[in-house]
Protein backbone atom coordinates (compact mmCIF):
# COMPACT_ATOMS: atom_id res chain seq x y z
CA UNK A 1 0.00 0.00 0.00
CA UNK A 2 1.23 3.48 -0.80
CA UNK A 3 2.05 5.67 2.16
CA UNK A 4 0.56 8.75 0.46
CA UNK A 5 -2.87 8.09 2.02
CA UNK A 6 -4.68 10.37 -0.46
CA UNK A 7 -8.21 11.33 0.56
CA UNK A 8 -8.98 13.65 -2.34
CA UNK A 9 -10.14 11.08 -4.88
CA UNK A 10 -13.00 8.60 -5.06
CA UNK A 11 -12.23 4.91 -4.62
CA UNK A 12 -14.35 1.91 -5.57
CA UNK A 13 -14.26 -1.85 -5.13
CA UNK A 14 -16.48 -4.89 -4.97
CA UNK A 15 -17.26 -5.14 -1.24
CA UNK A 16 -19.12 -8.46 -1.15
CA UNK A 17 -17.56 -11.89 -0.86
CA UNK A 18 -16.00 -13.39 -3.97
CA UNK A 19 -18.04 -15.91 -5.92
CA UNK A 20 -21.71 -15.98 -6.89
CA UNK A 21 -24.49 -15.00 -4.50
CA UNK A 22 -28.00 -13.56 -4.44
CA UNK A 23 -26.59 -10.04 -3.94
CA UNK A 24 -23.31 -8.29 -4.58
CA UNK A 25 -22.08 -4.85 -3.54
CA UNK A 26 -19.92 -2.25 -5.23
CA UNK A 27 -18.79 0.43 -2.75
CA UNK A 28 -17.64 3.97 -3.57
CA UNK A 29 -16.14 6.50 -1.15
CA UNK A 30 -14.72 9.97 -1.55
CA UNK A 31 -15.48 13.29 -3.24
CA UNK A 32 -18.06 12.83 -6.01
CA UNK A 33 -19.10 9.35 -4.86
CA UNK A 34 -22.80 10.14 -5.33
CA UNK A 35 -22.21 11.64 -8.80
CA UNK A 36 -20.26 8.56 -9.85
CA UNK A 37 -22.83 6.15 -8.41
CA UNK A 38 -25.77 7.83 -10.16
CA UNK A 39 -24.11 7.95 -13.61
CA UNK A 40 -26.14 5.67 -15.88
CA UNK A 41 -28.63 4.94 -13.09
CA UNK A 42 -32.34 5.12 -13.89
CA UNK A 43 -34.39 5.37 -10.69
CA UNK A 44 -37.88 3.93 -10.42
CA UNK A 45 -38.98 7.25 -8.87
CA UNK A 46 -37.37 10.69 -9.04
CA UNK A 47 -35.15 11.55 -6.07
CA UNK A 48 -33.08 14.51 -4.91
CA UNK A 49 -29.41 13.46 -4.98
CA UNK A 50 -28.48 16.77 -3.33
CA UNK A 51 -30.49 15.92 -0.19
CA UNK A 52 -28.27 15.96 2.95
CA UNK A 53 -29.56 12.68 4.33
CA UNK A 54 -29.10 8.97 3.72
CA UNK A 55 -31.40 7.28 1.25
CA UNK A 56 -31.99 4.05 -0.67
CA UNK A 57 -33.17 4.31 -4.27
CA UNK A 58 -34.41 1.45 -6.44
CA UNK A 59 -33.85 1.42 -10.18
CA UNK A 60 -31.61 -0.03 -12.88
CA UNK A 61 -28.30 0.68 -14.63
CA UNK A 62 -27.63 0.95 -18.31
CA UNK A 63 -24.16 -0.50 -18.82
CA UNK A 64 -22.12 -0.50 -22.00
CA UNK A 65 -22.20 -3.91 -23.64
CA UNK A 66 -25.14 -5.11 -21.57
CA UNK A 67 -28.38 -5.13 -23.56
CA UNK A 68 -30.97 -5.31 -20.75
CA UNK A 69 -30.80 -2.91 -17.85
CA UNK A 70 -29.33 -4.20 -14.59
CA UNK A 71 -31.77 -4.00 -11.63
CA UNK A 72 -30.08 -2.44 -8.62
CA UNK A 73 -30.55 -0.56 -5.37
CA UNK A 74 -28.46 2.52 -4.68
CA UNK A 75 -27.66 3.36 -1.04
CA UNK A 76 -26.33 6.88 -0.48
CA UNK A 77 -24.83 8.41 2.70
CA UNK A 78 -23.67 12.02 3.02
CA UNK A 79 -20.40 12.98 4.73
CA UNK A 80 -19.26 13.06 7.46
CA UNK A 81 -21.52 10.54 9.23
CA UNK A 82 -20.40 7.53 7.22
CA UNK A 83 -18.00 4.66 7.84
CA UNK A 84 -15.18 6.45 6.02
CA UNK A 85 -16.18 9.97 7.08
CA UNK A 86 -16.63 10.77 3.37
CA UNK A 87 -19.47 10.77 0.89
CA UNK A 88 -20.32 7.10 0.47
CA UNK A 89 -22.39 5.07 -1.98
CA UNK A 90 -23.14 1.38 -2.38
CA UNK A 91 -24.65 -0.29 -5.41
CA UNK A 92 -26.51 -3.50 -4.56
CA UNK A 93 -27.10 -5.76 -7.57
CA UNK A 94 -27.40 -9.48 -8.38
CA UNK A 95 -24.25 -11.23 -7.12
CA UNK A 96 -23.03 -12.57 -10.45
CA UNK A 97 -19.23 -12.05 -10.67
CA UNK A 98 -19.32 -11.05 -14.39
CA UNK A 99 -22.11 -8.54 -13.72
CA UNK A 100 -20.31 -7.05 -10.71
CA UNK A 101 -17.08 -6.80 -12.71
CA UNK A 102 -18.92 -4.90 -15.43
CA UNK A 103 -20.63 -2.67 -12.86
CA UNK A 104 -17.27 -1.87 -11.22
CA UNK A 105 -15.75 -1.07 -14.62
CA UNK A 106 -18.67 1.32 -15.24
CA UNK A 107 -18.01 3.07 -11.91
CA UNK A 108 -14.27 3.34 -12.61
CA UNK A 109 -14.96 4.82 -16.05
CA UNK A 110 -16.87 7.67 -14.39
CA UNK A 111 -14.08 8.94 -12.17
CA UNK A 112 -13.34 6.49 -9.37
CA UNK A 113 -10.09 4.59 -9.04
CA UNK A 114 -9.68 1.00 -7.74
CA UNK A 115 -9.43 0.85 -3.95
CA UNK A 116 -6.35 -0.73 -2.43
CA UNK A 117 -6.65 -3.45 0.25
CA UNK A 118 -8.01 -1.94 3.44
CA UNK A 119 -8.37 1.54 1.99
CA UNK A 120 -11.99 2.04 3.09
CA UNK A 121 -11.04 1.24 6.69
CA UNK A 122 -7.86 3.31 6.35
CA UNK A 123 -10.01 6.31 5.40
CA UNK A 124 -12.23 5.62 8.41
CA UNK A 125 -9.11 5.79 10.60
CA UNK A 126 -7.63 8.88 8.94
CA UNK A 127 -10.93 10.75 9.21
CA UNK A 128 -11.14 9.97 12.93
CA UNK A 129 -14.17 7.71 12.67
CA UNK A 130 -12.34 4.79 14.31
CA UNK A 131 -9.03 4.35 16.12
CA UNK A 132 -6.34 1.89 15.08
CA UNK A 133 -7.47 -0.88 17.42
CA UNK A 134 -10.97 -0.75 15.93
CA UNK A 135 -9.49 -0.77 12.42
CA UNK A 136 -7.63 -3.96 13.28
CA UNK A 137 -10.83 -5.38 14.78
CA UNK A 138 -12.43 -5.05 11.33
CA UNK A 139 -9.72 -7.40 10.08
CA UNK A 140 -10.46 -9.69 13.03
CA UNK A 141 -14.13 -9.84 12.01
CA UNK A 142 -13.16 -10.67 8.44
CA UNK A 143 -10.72 -13.41 9.51
CA UNK A 144 -12.84 -14.92 12.33
CA UNK A 145 -13.14 -18.67 11.89
CA UNK A 146 -15.39 -19.50 14.81
CA UNK A 147 -18.09 -17.76 16.88
CA UNK A 148 -15.73 -17.10 19.81
CA UNK A 149 -13.21 -15.23 17.67
CA UNK A 150 -15.99 -13.33 15.93
CA UNK A 151 -17.47 -12.25 19.26
CA UNK A 152 -14.03 -11.19 20.48
CA UNK A 153 -13.32 -9.14 17.35
CA UNK A 154 -16.75 -7.51 17.57
CA UNK A 155 -16.09 -6.59 21.20
CA UNK A 156 -12.78 -5.00 20.20
CA UNK A 157 -14.58 -3.17 17.41
CA UNK A 158 -16.89 -1.77 20.09
CA UNK A 159 -13.92 -0.50 22.09
CA UNK A 160 -12.93 -3.51 24.20
CA UNK A 161 -9.22 -2.72 23.82
CA UNK A 162 -9.23 1.02 23.16
CA UNK A 163 -11.60 1.79 26.04
CA UNK A 164 -9.28 0.70 28.91
CA UNK A 165 -6.26 2.31 27.22
CA UNK A 166 -8.03 5.62 26.69
CA UNK A 167 -9.28 5.60 30.28
CA UNK A 168 -5.72 4.98 31.49
CA UNK A 169 -4.37 7.78 29.27
CA UNK A 170 -6.96 10.17 30.69
CA UNK A 171 -5.93 9.38 34.25
CA UNK A 172 -2.23 9.75 33.45
CA UNK A 173 -2.88 13.05 31.67
CA UNK A 174 -4.56 14.33 34.83
CA UNK A 175 -1.55 13.31 36.92
CA UNK A 176 0.86 14.89 34.43
CA UNK A 177 -1.15 18.12 34.30
CA UNK A 178 -1.09 18.35 38.09
CA UNK A 179 2.66 17.70 38.18
CA UNK A 180 3.46 20.24 35.50
CA UNK A 181 1.21 22.84 37.09
CA UNK A 182 3.25 22.46 40.24
CA UNK A 183 6.48 22.83 38.27
CA UNK A 184 5.35 25.88 36.31
CA UNK A 185 3.57 27.72 39.10
CA UNK A 186 5.38 26.55 42.20
CA UNK A 187 5.23 30.05 43.71
CA UNK A 188 1.50 30.47 43.15
CA UNK A 189 -0.51 30.09 46.32
CA UNK A 190 -3.61 28.63 44.60
CA UNK A 191 -1.75 25.74 42.97
CA UNK A 192 -1.87 22.66 45.17
CA UNK A 193 0.87 20.22 44.05
CA UNK A 194 -0.24 16.62 44.29
CA UNK A 195 1.02 14.88 47.41
CA UNK A 196 3.89 12.48 46.78
CA UNK A 197 2.24 9.66 48.73
CA UNK A 198 -0.93 10.04 46.64
CA UNK A 199 1.11 10.15 43.45
CA UNK A 200 3.08 7.04 44.41
CA UNK A 201 -0.16 5.14 45.05
CA UNK A 202 -1.65 6.31 41.74
CA UNK A 203 1.46 5.37 39.75
CA UNK A 204 1.65 1.90 41.28
CA UNK A 205 -2.06 1.31 40.65
CA UNK A 206 -1.89 2.42 37.01
CA UNK A 207 1.25 0.34 36.41
CA UNK A 208 -0.54 -2.74 37.75
CA UNK A 209 -3.53 -2.03 35.48
CA UNK A 210 -1.25 -1.67 32.47
CA UNK A 211 0.57 -4.89 33.39
CA UNK A 212 -2.73 -6.75 33.53
CA UNK A 213 -3.81 -5.43 30.11
CA UNK A 214 -0.45 -6.30 28.54
CA UNK A 215 -0.57 -9.77 30.04
CA UNK A 216 -4.11 -10.35 28.77
CA UNK A 217 -3.22 -9.29 25.24
CA UNK A 218 -0.10 -11.43 25.29
CA UNK A 219 -1.94 -14.54 26.38
CA UNK A 220 -4.52 -14.07 23.64
CA UNK A 221 -1.81 -13.82 20.97
CA UNK A 222 -1.31 -17.52 20.59
CA UNK A 223 -2.29 -20.44 18.39
CA UNK A 224 -5.51 -22.43 18.40
CA UNK A 225 -4.02 -25.21 20.56
CA UNK A 226 -5.96 -26.60 23.51
CA UNK A 227 -5.94 -24.35 26.59
CA UNK A 228 -2.98 -25.01 28.90
CA UNK A 229 -3.73 -26.05 32.48
CA UNK A 230 -0.54 -26.07 34.56
CA UNK A 231 -0.06 -27.71 37.96
CA UNK A 232 2.36 -25.77 40.17
CA UNK A 233 3.37 -25.84 43.82
CA UNK A 234 6.10 -27.03 46.18
CA UNK A 235 7.79 -30.45 45.92
CA UNK A 236 5.68 -33.37 47.18
CA UNK A 237 2.49 -31.29 47.01
CA UNK A 238 0.73 -34.11 45.17
CA UNK A 239 0.90 -32.49 41.71
CA UNK A 240 2.02 -35.61 39.84
CA UNK A 241 -0.50 -37.83 41.63
CA UNK A 242 -3.27 -35.34 40.78
CA UNK A 243 -1.97 -35.22 37.17
CA UNK A 244 -2.34 -39.01 36.93
CA UNK A 245 -5.73 -39.03 38.64
CA UNK A 246 -7.19 -36.46 36.26
CA UNK A 247 -5.86 -38.35 33.23
CA UNK A 248 -6.91 -41.73 34.62
CA UNK A 249 -3.46 -43.04 33.69
CA UNK A 250 -0.08 -43.30 35.47
CA UNK A 251 1.80 -40.95 33.17
CA UNK A 252 3.92 -39.19 35.82
CA UNK A 253 6.33 -40.86 38.23
CA UNK A 254 5.06 -40.67 41.81
CA UNK A 255 7.45 -41.31 44.73
CA UNK A 256 7.77 -40.06 48.33
CA UNK A 257 11.08 -38.44 47.37
CA UNK A 258 10.90 -34.68 46.89
CA UNK A 259 12.08 -33.31 43.56
CA UNK A 260 11.35 -36.39 41.43
CA UNK A 261 9.78 -34.23 38.72
CA UNK A 262 12.58 -32.26 37.06
CA UNK A 263 11.16 -31.68 33.61
CA UNK A 264 7.70 -30.65 32.50
CA UNK A 265 5.30 -33.39 31.49
CA UNK A 266 2.22 -32.71 29.39
CA UNK A 267 -0.71 -34.75 28.14
CA UNK A 268 -4.05 -34.09 26.50
CA UNK A 269 -6.85 -34.31 29.07
CA UNK A 270 -10.32 -35.18 27.75
CA UNK A 271 -12.61 -35.43 30.76
CA UNK A 272 -16.35 -34.79 30.93
CA UNK A 273 -16.25 -32.69 27.75
CA UNK A 274 -13.22 -30.66 28.90
CA UNK A 275 -10.28 -30.87 26.47
CA UNK A 276 -7.09 -29.19 27.67
CA UNK A 277 -3.34 -29.67 27.69
CA UNK A 278 -2.50 -30.67 31.26
CA UNK A 279 1.07 -29.82 32.32
CA UNK A 280 2.93 -31.13 35.39
CA UNK A 281 5.93 -29.07 36.55
CA UNK A 282 8.84 -29.32 38.96
CA UNK A 283 8.15 -28.29 42.55
CA UNK A 284 8.83 -24.65 43.33
CA UNK A 285 11.91 -24.46 45.57
CA UNK A 286 15.31 -22.72 45.74
CA UNK A 287 17.70 -24.04 43.09
CA UNK A 288 20.75 -25.80 44.53
CA UNK A 289 22.51 -26.65 41.27
CA UNK A 290 22.38 -25.95 37.53
CA UNK A 291 19.94 -28.81 36.84
CA UNK A 292 17.55 -27.58 39.51
CA UNK A 293 17.85 -24.01 38.23
CA UNK A 294 16.91 -25.14 34.73
CA UNK A 295 13.93 -27.08 36.11
CA UNK A 296 12.77 -24.03 38.06
CA UNK A 297 13.09 -21.82 34.98
CA UNK A 298 10.96 -24.24 32.93
CA UNK A 299 8.35 -24.46 35.69
CA UNK A 300 8.18 -20.66 35.94
CA UNK A 301 7.83 -20.34 32.18
CA UNK A 302 4.99 -22.87 32.11
CA UNK A 303 3.19 -21.03 34.92
CA UNK A 304 3.49 -17.75 33.00
CA UNK A 305 2.04 -19.34 29.85
CA UNK A 306 -0.84 -21.07 31.62
CA UNK A 307 -4.42 -20.32 30.70
CA UNK A 308 -5.39 -21.86 34.04
CA UNK A 309 -2.93 -22.34 36.92
CA UNK A 310 -3.63 -25.02 39.53
CA UNK A 311 -1.77 -23.81 42.64
CA UNK A 312 -1.36 -27.04 44.61
CA UNK A 313 -0.64 -27.49 48.30
CA UNK A 314 -1.13 -30.18 50.94
CA UNK A 315 -0.88 -30.69 54.67
CA UNK A 316 2.82 -31.61 54.49
CA UNK A 317 3.74 -28.95 51.90
CA UNK A 318 2.65 -25.40 52.77
CA UNK A 319 1.66 -23.12 49.87
CA UNK A 320 4.39 -21.26 48.01
CA UNK A 321 4.24 -17.84 46.40
CA UNK A 322 2.39 -18.26 43.09
CA UNK A 323 0.30 -15.90 40.96
CA UNK A 324 -3.10 -15.27 42.52
CA UNK A 325 -5.22 -13.82 39.73
CA UNK A 326 -8.34 -14.75 37.81
CA UNK A 327 -6.62 -17.70 36.11
CA UNK A 328 -5.49 -19.34 39.38
CA UNK A 329 -7.37 -22.13 41.16
CA UNK A 330 -6.09 -23.11 44.62
CA UNK A 331 -6.13 -26.90 45.01
CA UNK A 332 -5.75 -28.85 48.27
CA UNK A 333 -4.37 -32.15 46.98
CA UNK A 334 -4.62 -34.56 49.93
CA UNK A 335 -8.11 -34.04 51.21
CA UNK A 336 -8.24 -37.62 52.53
CA UNK A 337 -5.26 -36.96 54.82
CA UNK A 338 -6.20 -33.68 56.48
CA UNK A 339 -8.74 -30.86 56.21
CA UNK A 340 -7.93 -27.76 54.15
CA UNK A 341 -6.37 -24.67 55.79
CA UNK A 342 -8.40 -22.17 57.78
CA UNK A 343 -9.20 -20.15 54.64
CA UNK A 344 -10.53 -23.32 53.06
CA UNK A 345 -13.31 -21.48 51.24
CA UNK A 346 -10.67 -20.39 48.73
CA UNK A 347 -9.51 -23.95 48.07
CA UNK A 348 -10.87 -26.86 46.06
CA UNK A 349 -10.34 -29.99 48.14
CA UNK A 350 -9.28 -33.05 46.12
CA UNK A 351 -7.94 -36.53 46.75
CA UNK A 352 -6.11 -38.47 44.07
CA UNK A 353 -6.38 -41.57 46.28
CA UNK A 354 -10.19 -41.56 46.54
CA UNK A 355 -11.11 -39.42 43.52
CA UNK A 356 -12.95 -36.93 45.72
CA UNK A 357 -13.18 -33.43 44.31
CA UNK A 358 -11.89 -34.30 40.83
CA UNK A 359 -15.25 -33.60 39.19
CA UNK A 360 -15.49 -30.26 41.02
CA UNK A 361 -11.98 -29.39 39.85
CA UNK A 362 -12.84 -30.28 36.25
CA UNK A 363 -15.88 -27.99 36.37
CA UNK A 364 -13.83 -25.17 37.94
CA UNK A 365 -11.22 -25.45 35.19
CA UNK A 366 -13.93 -25.42 32.51
CA UNK A 367 -15.52 -22.32 34.08
CA UNK A 368 -12.15 -20.54 34.27
CA UNK A 369 -11.47 -21.28 30.61
CA UNK A 370 -14.90 -20.01 29.58
CA UNK A 371 -14.31 -16.79 31.49
CA UNK A 372 -10.95 -16.26 29.86
CA UNK A 373 -12.23 -17.06 26.37
CA UNK A 374 -15.04 -14.53 26.87
CA UNK A 375 -12.40 -11.80 27.16
CA UNK A 376 -11.82 -9.92 23.92
CA UNK A 377 -9.24 -11.70 21.83
CA UNK A 378 -7.07 -9.11 20.28
CA UNK A 379 -6.19 -8.86 16.61
CA UNK A 380 -4.17 -5.92 17.91
CA UNK A 381 -2.04 -7.87 20.37
CA UNK A 382 1.07 -8.45 18.24
CA UNK A 383 1.37 -4.79 17.29
CA UNK A 384 0.38 -3.46 20.70
CA UNK A 385 2.52 -5.63 22.89
CA UNK A 386 5.81 -3.80 22.31
CA UNK A 387 4.23 -0.38 22.86
CA UNK A 388 2.48 -1.56 26.01
CA UNK A 389 5.67 -3.09 27.38
CA UNK A 390 7.50 0.20 26.79
CA UNK A 391 4.66 2.11 28.41
CA UNK A 392 4.76 -0.19 31.42
CA UNK A 393 8.54 0.23 31.73
CA UNK A 394 8.20 4.03 31.64
CA UNK A 395 5.44 3.94 34.25
CA UNK A 396 7.49 1.65 36.49
CA UNK A 397 10.42 4.07 36.05
CA UNK A 398 8.21 6.94 37.22
CA UNK A 399 7.17 4.89 40.25
CA UNK A 400 10.80 4.03 41.03
CA UNK A 401 11.78 7.69 40.70
CA UNK A 402 9.10 8.50 43.26
CA UNK A 403 10.47 5.86 45.61
CA UNK A 404 13.97 7.42 45.64
CA UNK A 405 12.67 10.96 46.00
CA UNK A 406 13.46 12.15 42.47
CA UNK A 407 12.24 15.54 41.34
CA UNK A 408 8.81 16.01 39.80
CA UNK A 409 10.38 16.93 36.45
CA UNK A 410 11.88 13.42 36.11
CA UNK A 411 8.58 11.80 37.00
CA UNK A 412 6.81 14.02 34.47
CA UNK A 413 9.35 12.96 31.81
CA UNK A 414 8.53 9.26 32.37
CA UNK A 415 4.79 9.98 32.34
CA UNK A 416 5.10 11.74 28.99
CA UNK A 417 6.98 8.73 27.61
CA UNK A 418 4.20 6.45 28.86
CA UNK A 419 1.54 8.57 27.18
CA UNK A 420 3.43 8.56 23.87
CA UNK A 421 3.65 4.75 23.93
CA UNK A 422 -0.05 4.40 24.72
CA UNK A 423 -0.87 6.81 21.88
CA UNK A 424 0.84 4.41 19.46
CA UNK A 425 -1.63 1.67 20.40
CA UNK A 426 -4.76 3.59 19.44
CA UNK A 427 -3.07 5.44 16.58
CA UNK A 428 -3.13 8.94 18.07
CA UNK A 429 0.54 9.00 17.09
CA UNK A 430 1.53 6.50 14.43
CA UNK A 431 4.13 6.22 11.66
CA UNK A 432 3.22 5.65 8.02
CA UNK A 433 5.10 2.35 7.89
CA UNK A 434 2.95 1.01 10.73
CA UNK A 435 -0.20 1.90 8.79
CA UNK A 436 1.24 0.17 5.73
CA UNK A 437 1.79 -3.02 7.72
CA UNK A 438 -1.63 -2.92 9.38
CA UNK A 439 -3.79 -2.24 6.33
CA UNK A 440 -1.82 -4.33 3.84
CA UNK A 441 -3.34 -7.41 5.48
CA UNK A 442 -6.89 -6.39 4.53
CA UNK A 443 -8.73 -7.61 1.48
CA UNK A 444 -9.93 -5.26 -1.26
CA UNK A 445 -13.29 -3.67 -0.58
CA UNK A 446 -12.89 -3.37 3.19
Amino acid sequence: MSSAFDLDDAIAATASASGPGPRGIVRISGPGAWRIATAGFEPDKPFDDAAPHAMVVRGAYRLAGLRPTLPAELALWPAPRTYTGQELAEIHAPGSPPLLARLLAHVLSHGARPARPGEFTLRAFLSGRIDLTRAEAVLGVIDARDPRRLDAALEQLAGGVAGPIEALRDRLLDLLAHLEAGLDFVDEADVDPIGRATLATELASEADALDALTDRLGRRDRSDDAPRVVLAGPPNAGKSRLFNALLGDDRAIVTPLAGTTRDTLSALLDRDGLVVELVDTAGVEPAVDAIAAEAQARASSEADRADVLLACASVDCPPVDLPDDDRTIRVWTKGDVAPPPSDGSRWLVTSAATGAGLDDLTRAVADAIRRREAEPASPTSARCRDALLRATASLRAASAAMAVGAGDELIAFDLRATLEDLAEVTGVVVADDVLDRVFARFCIGK
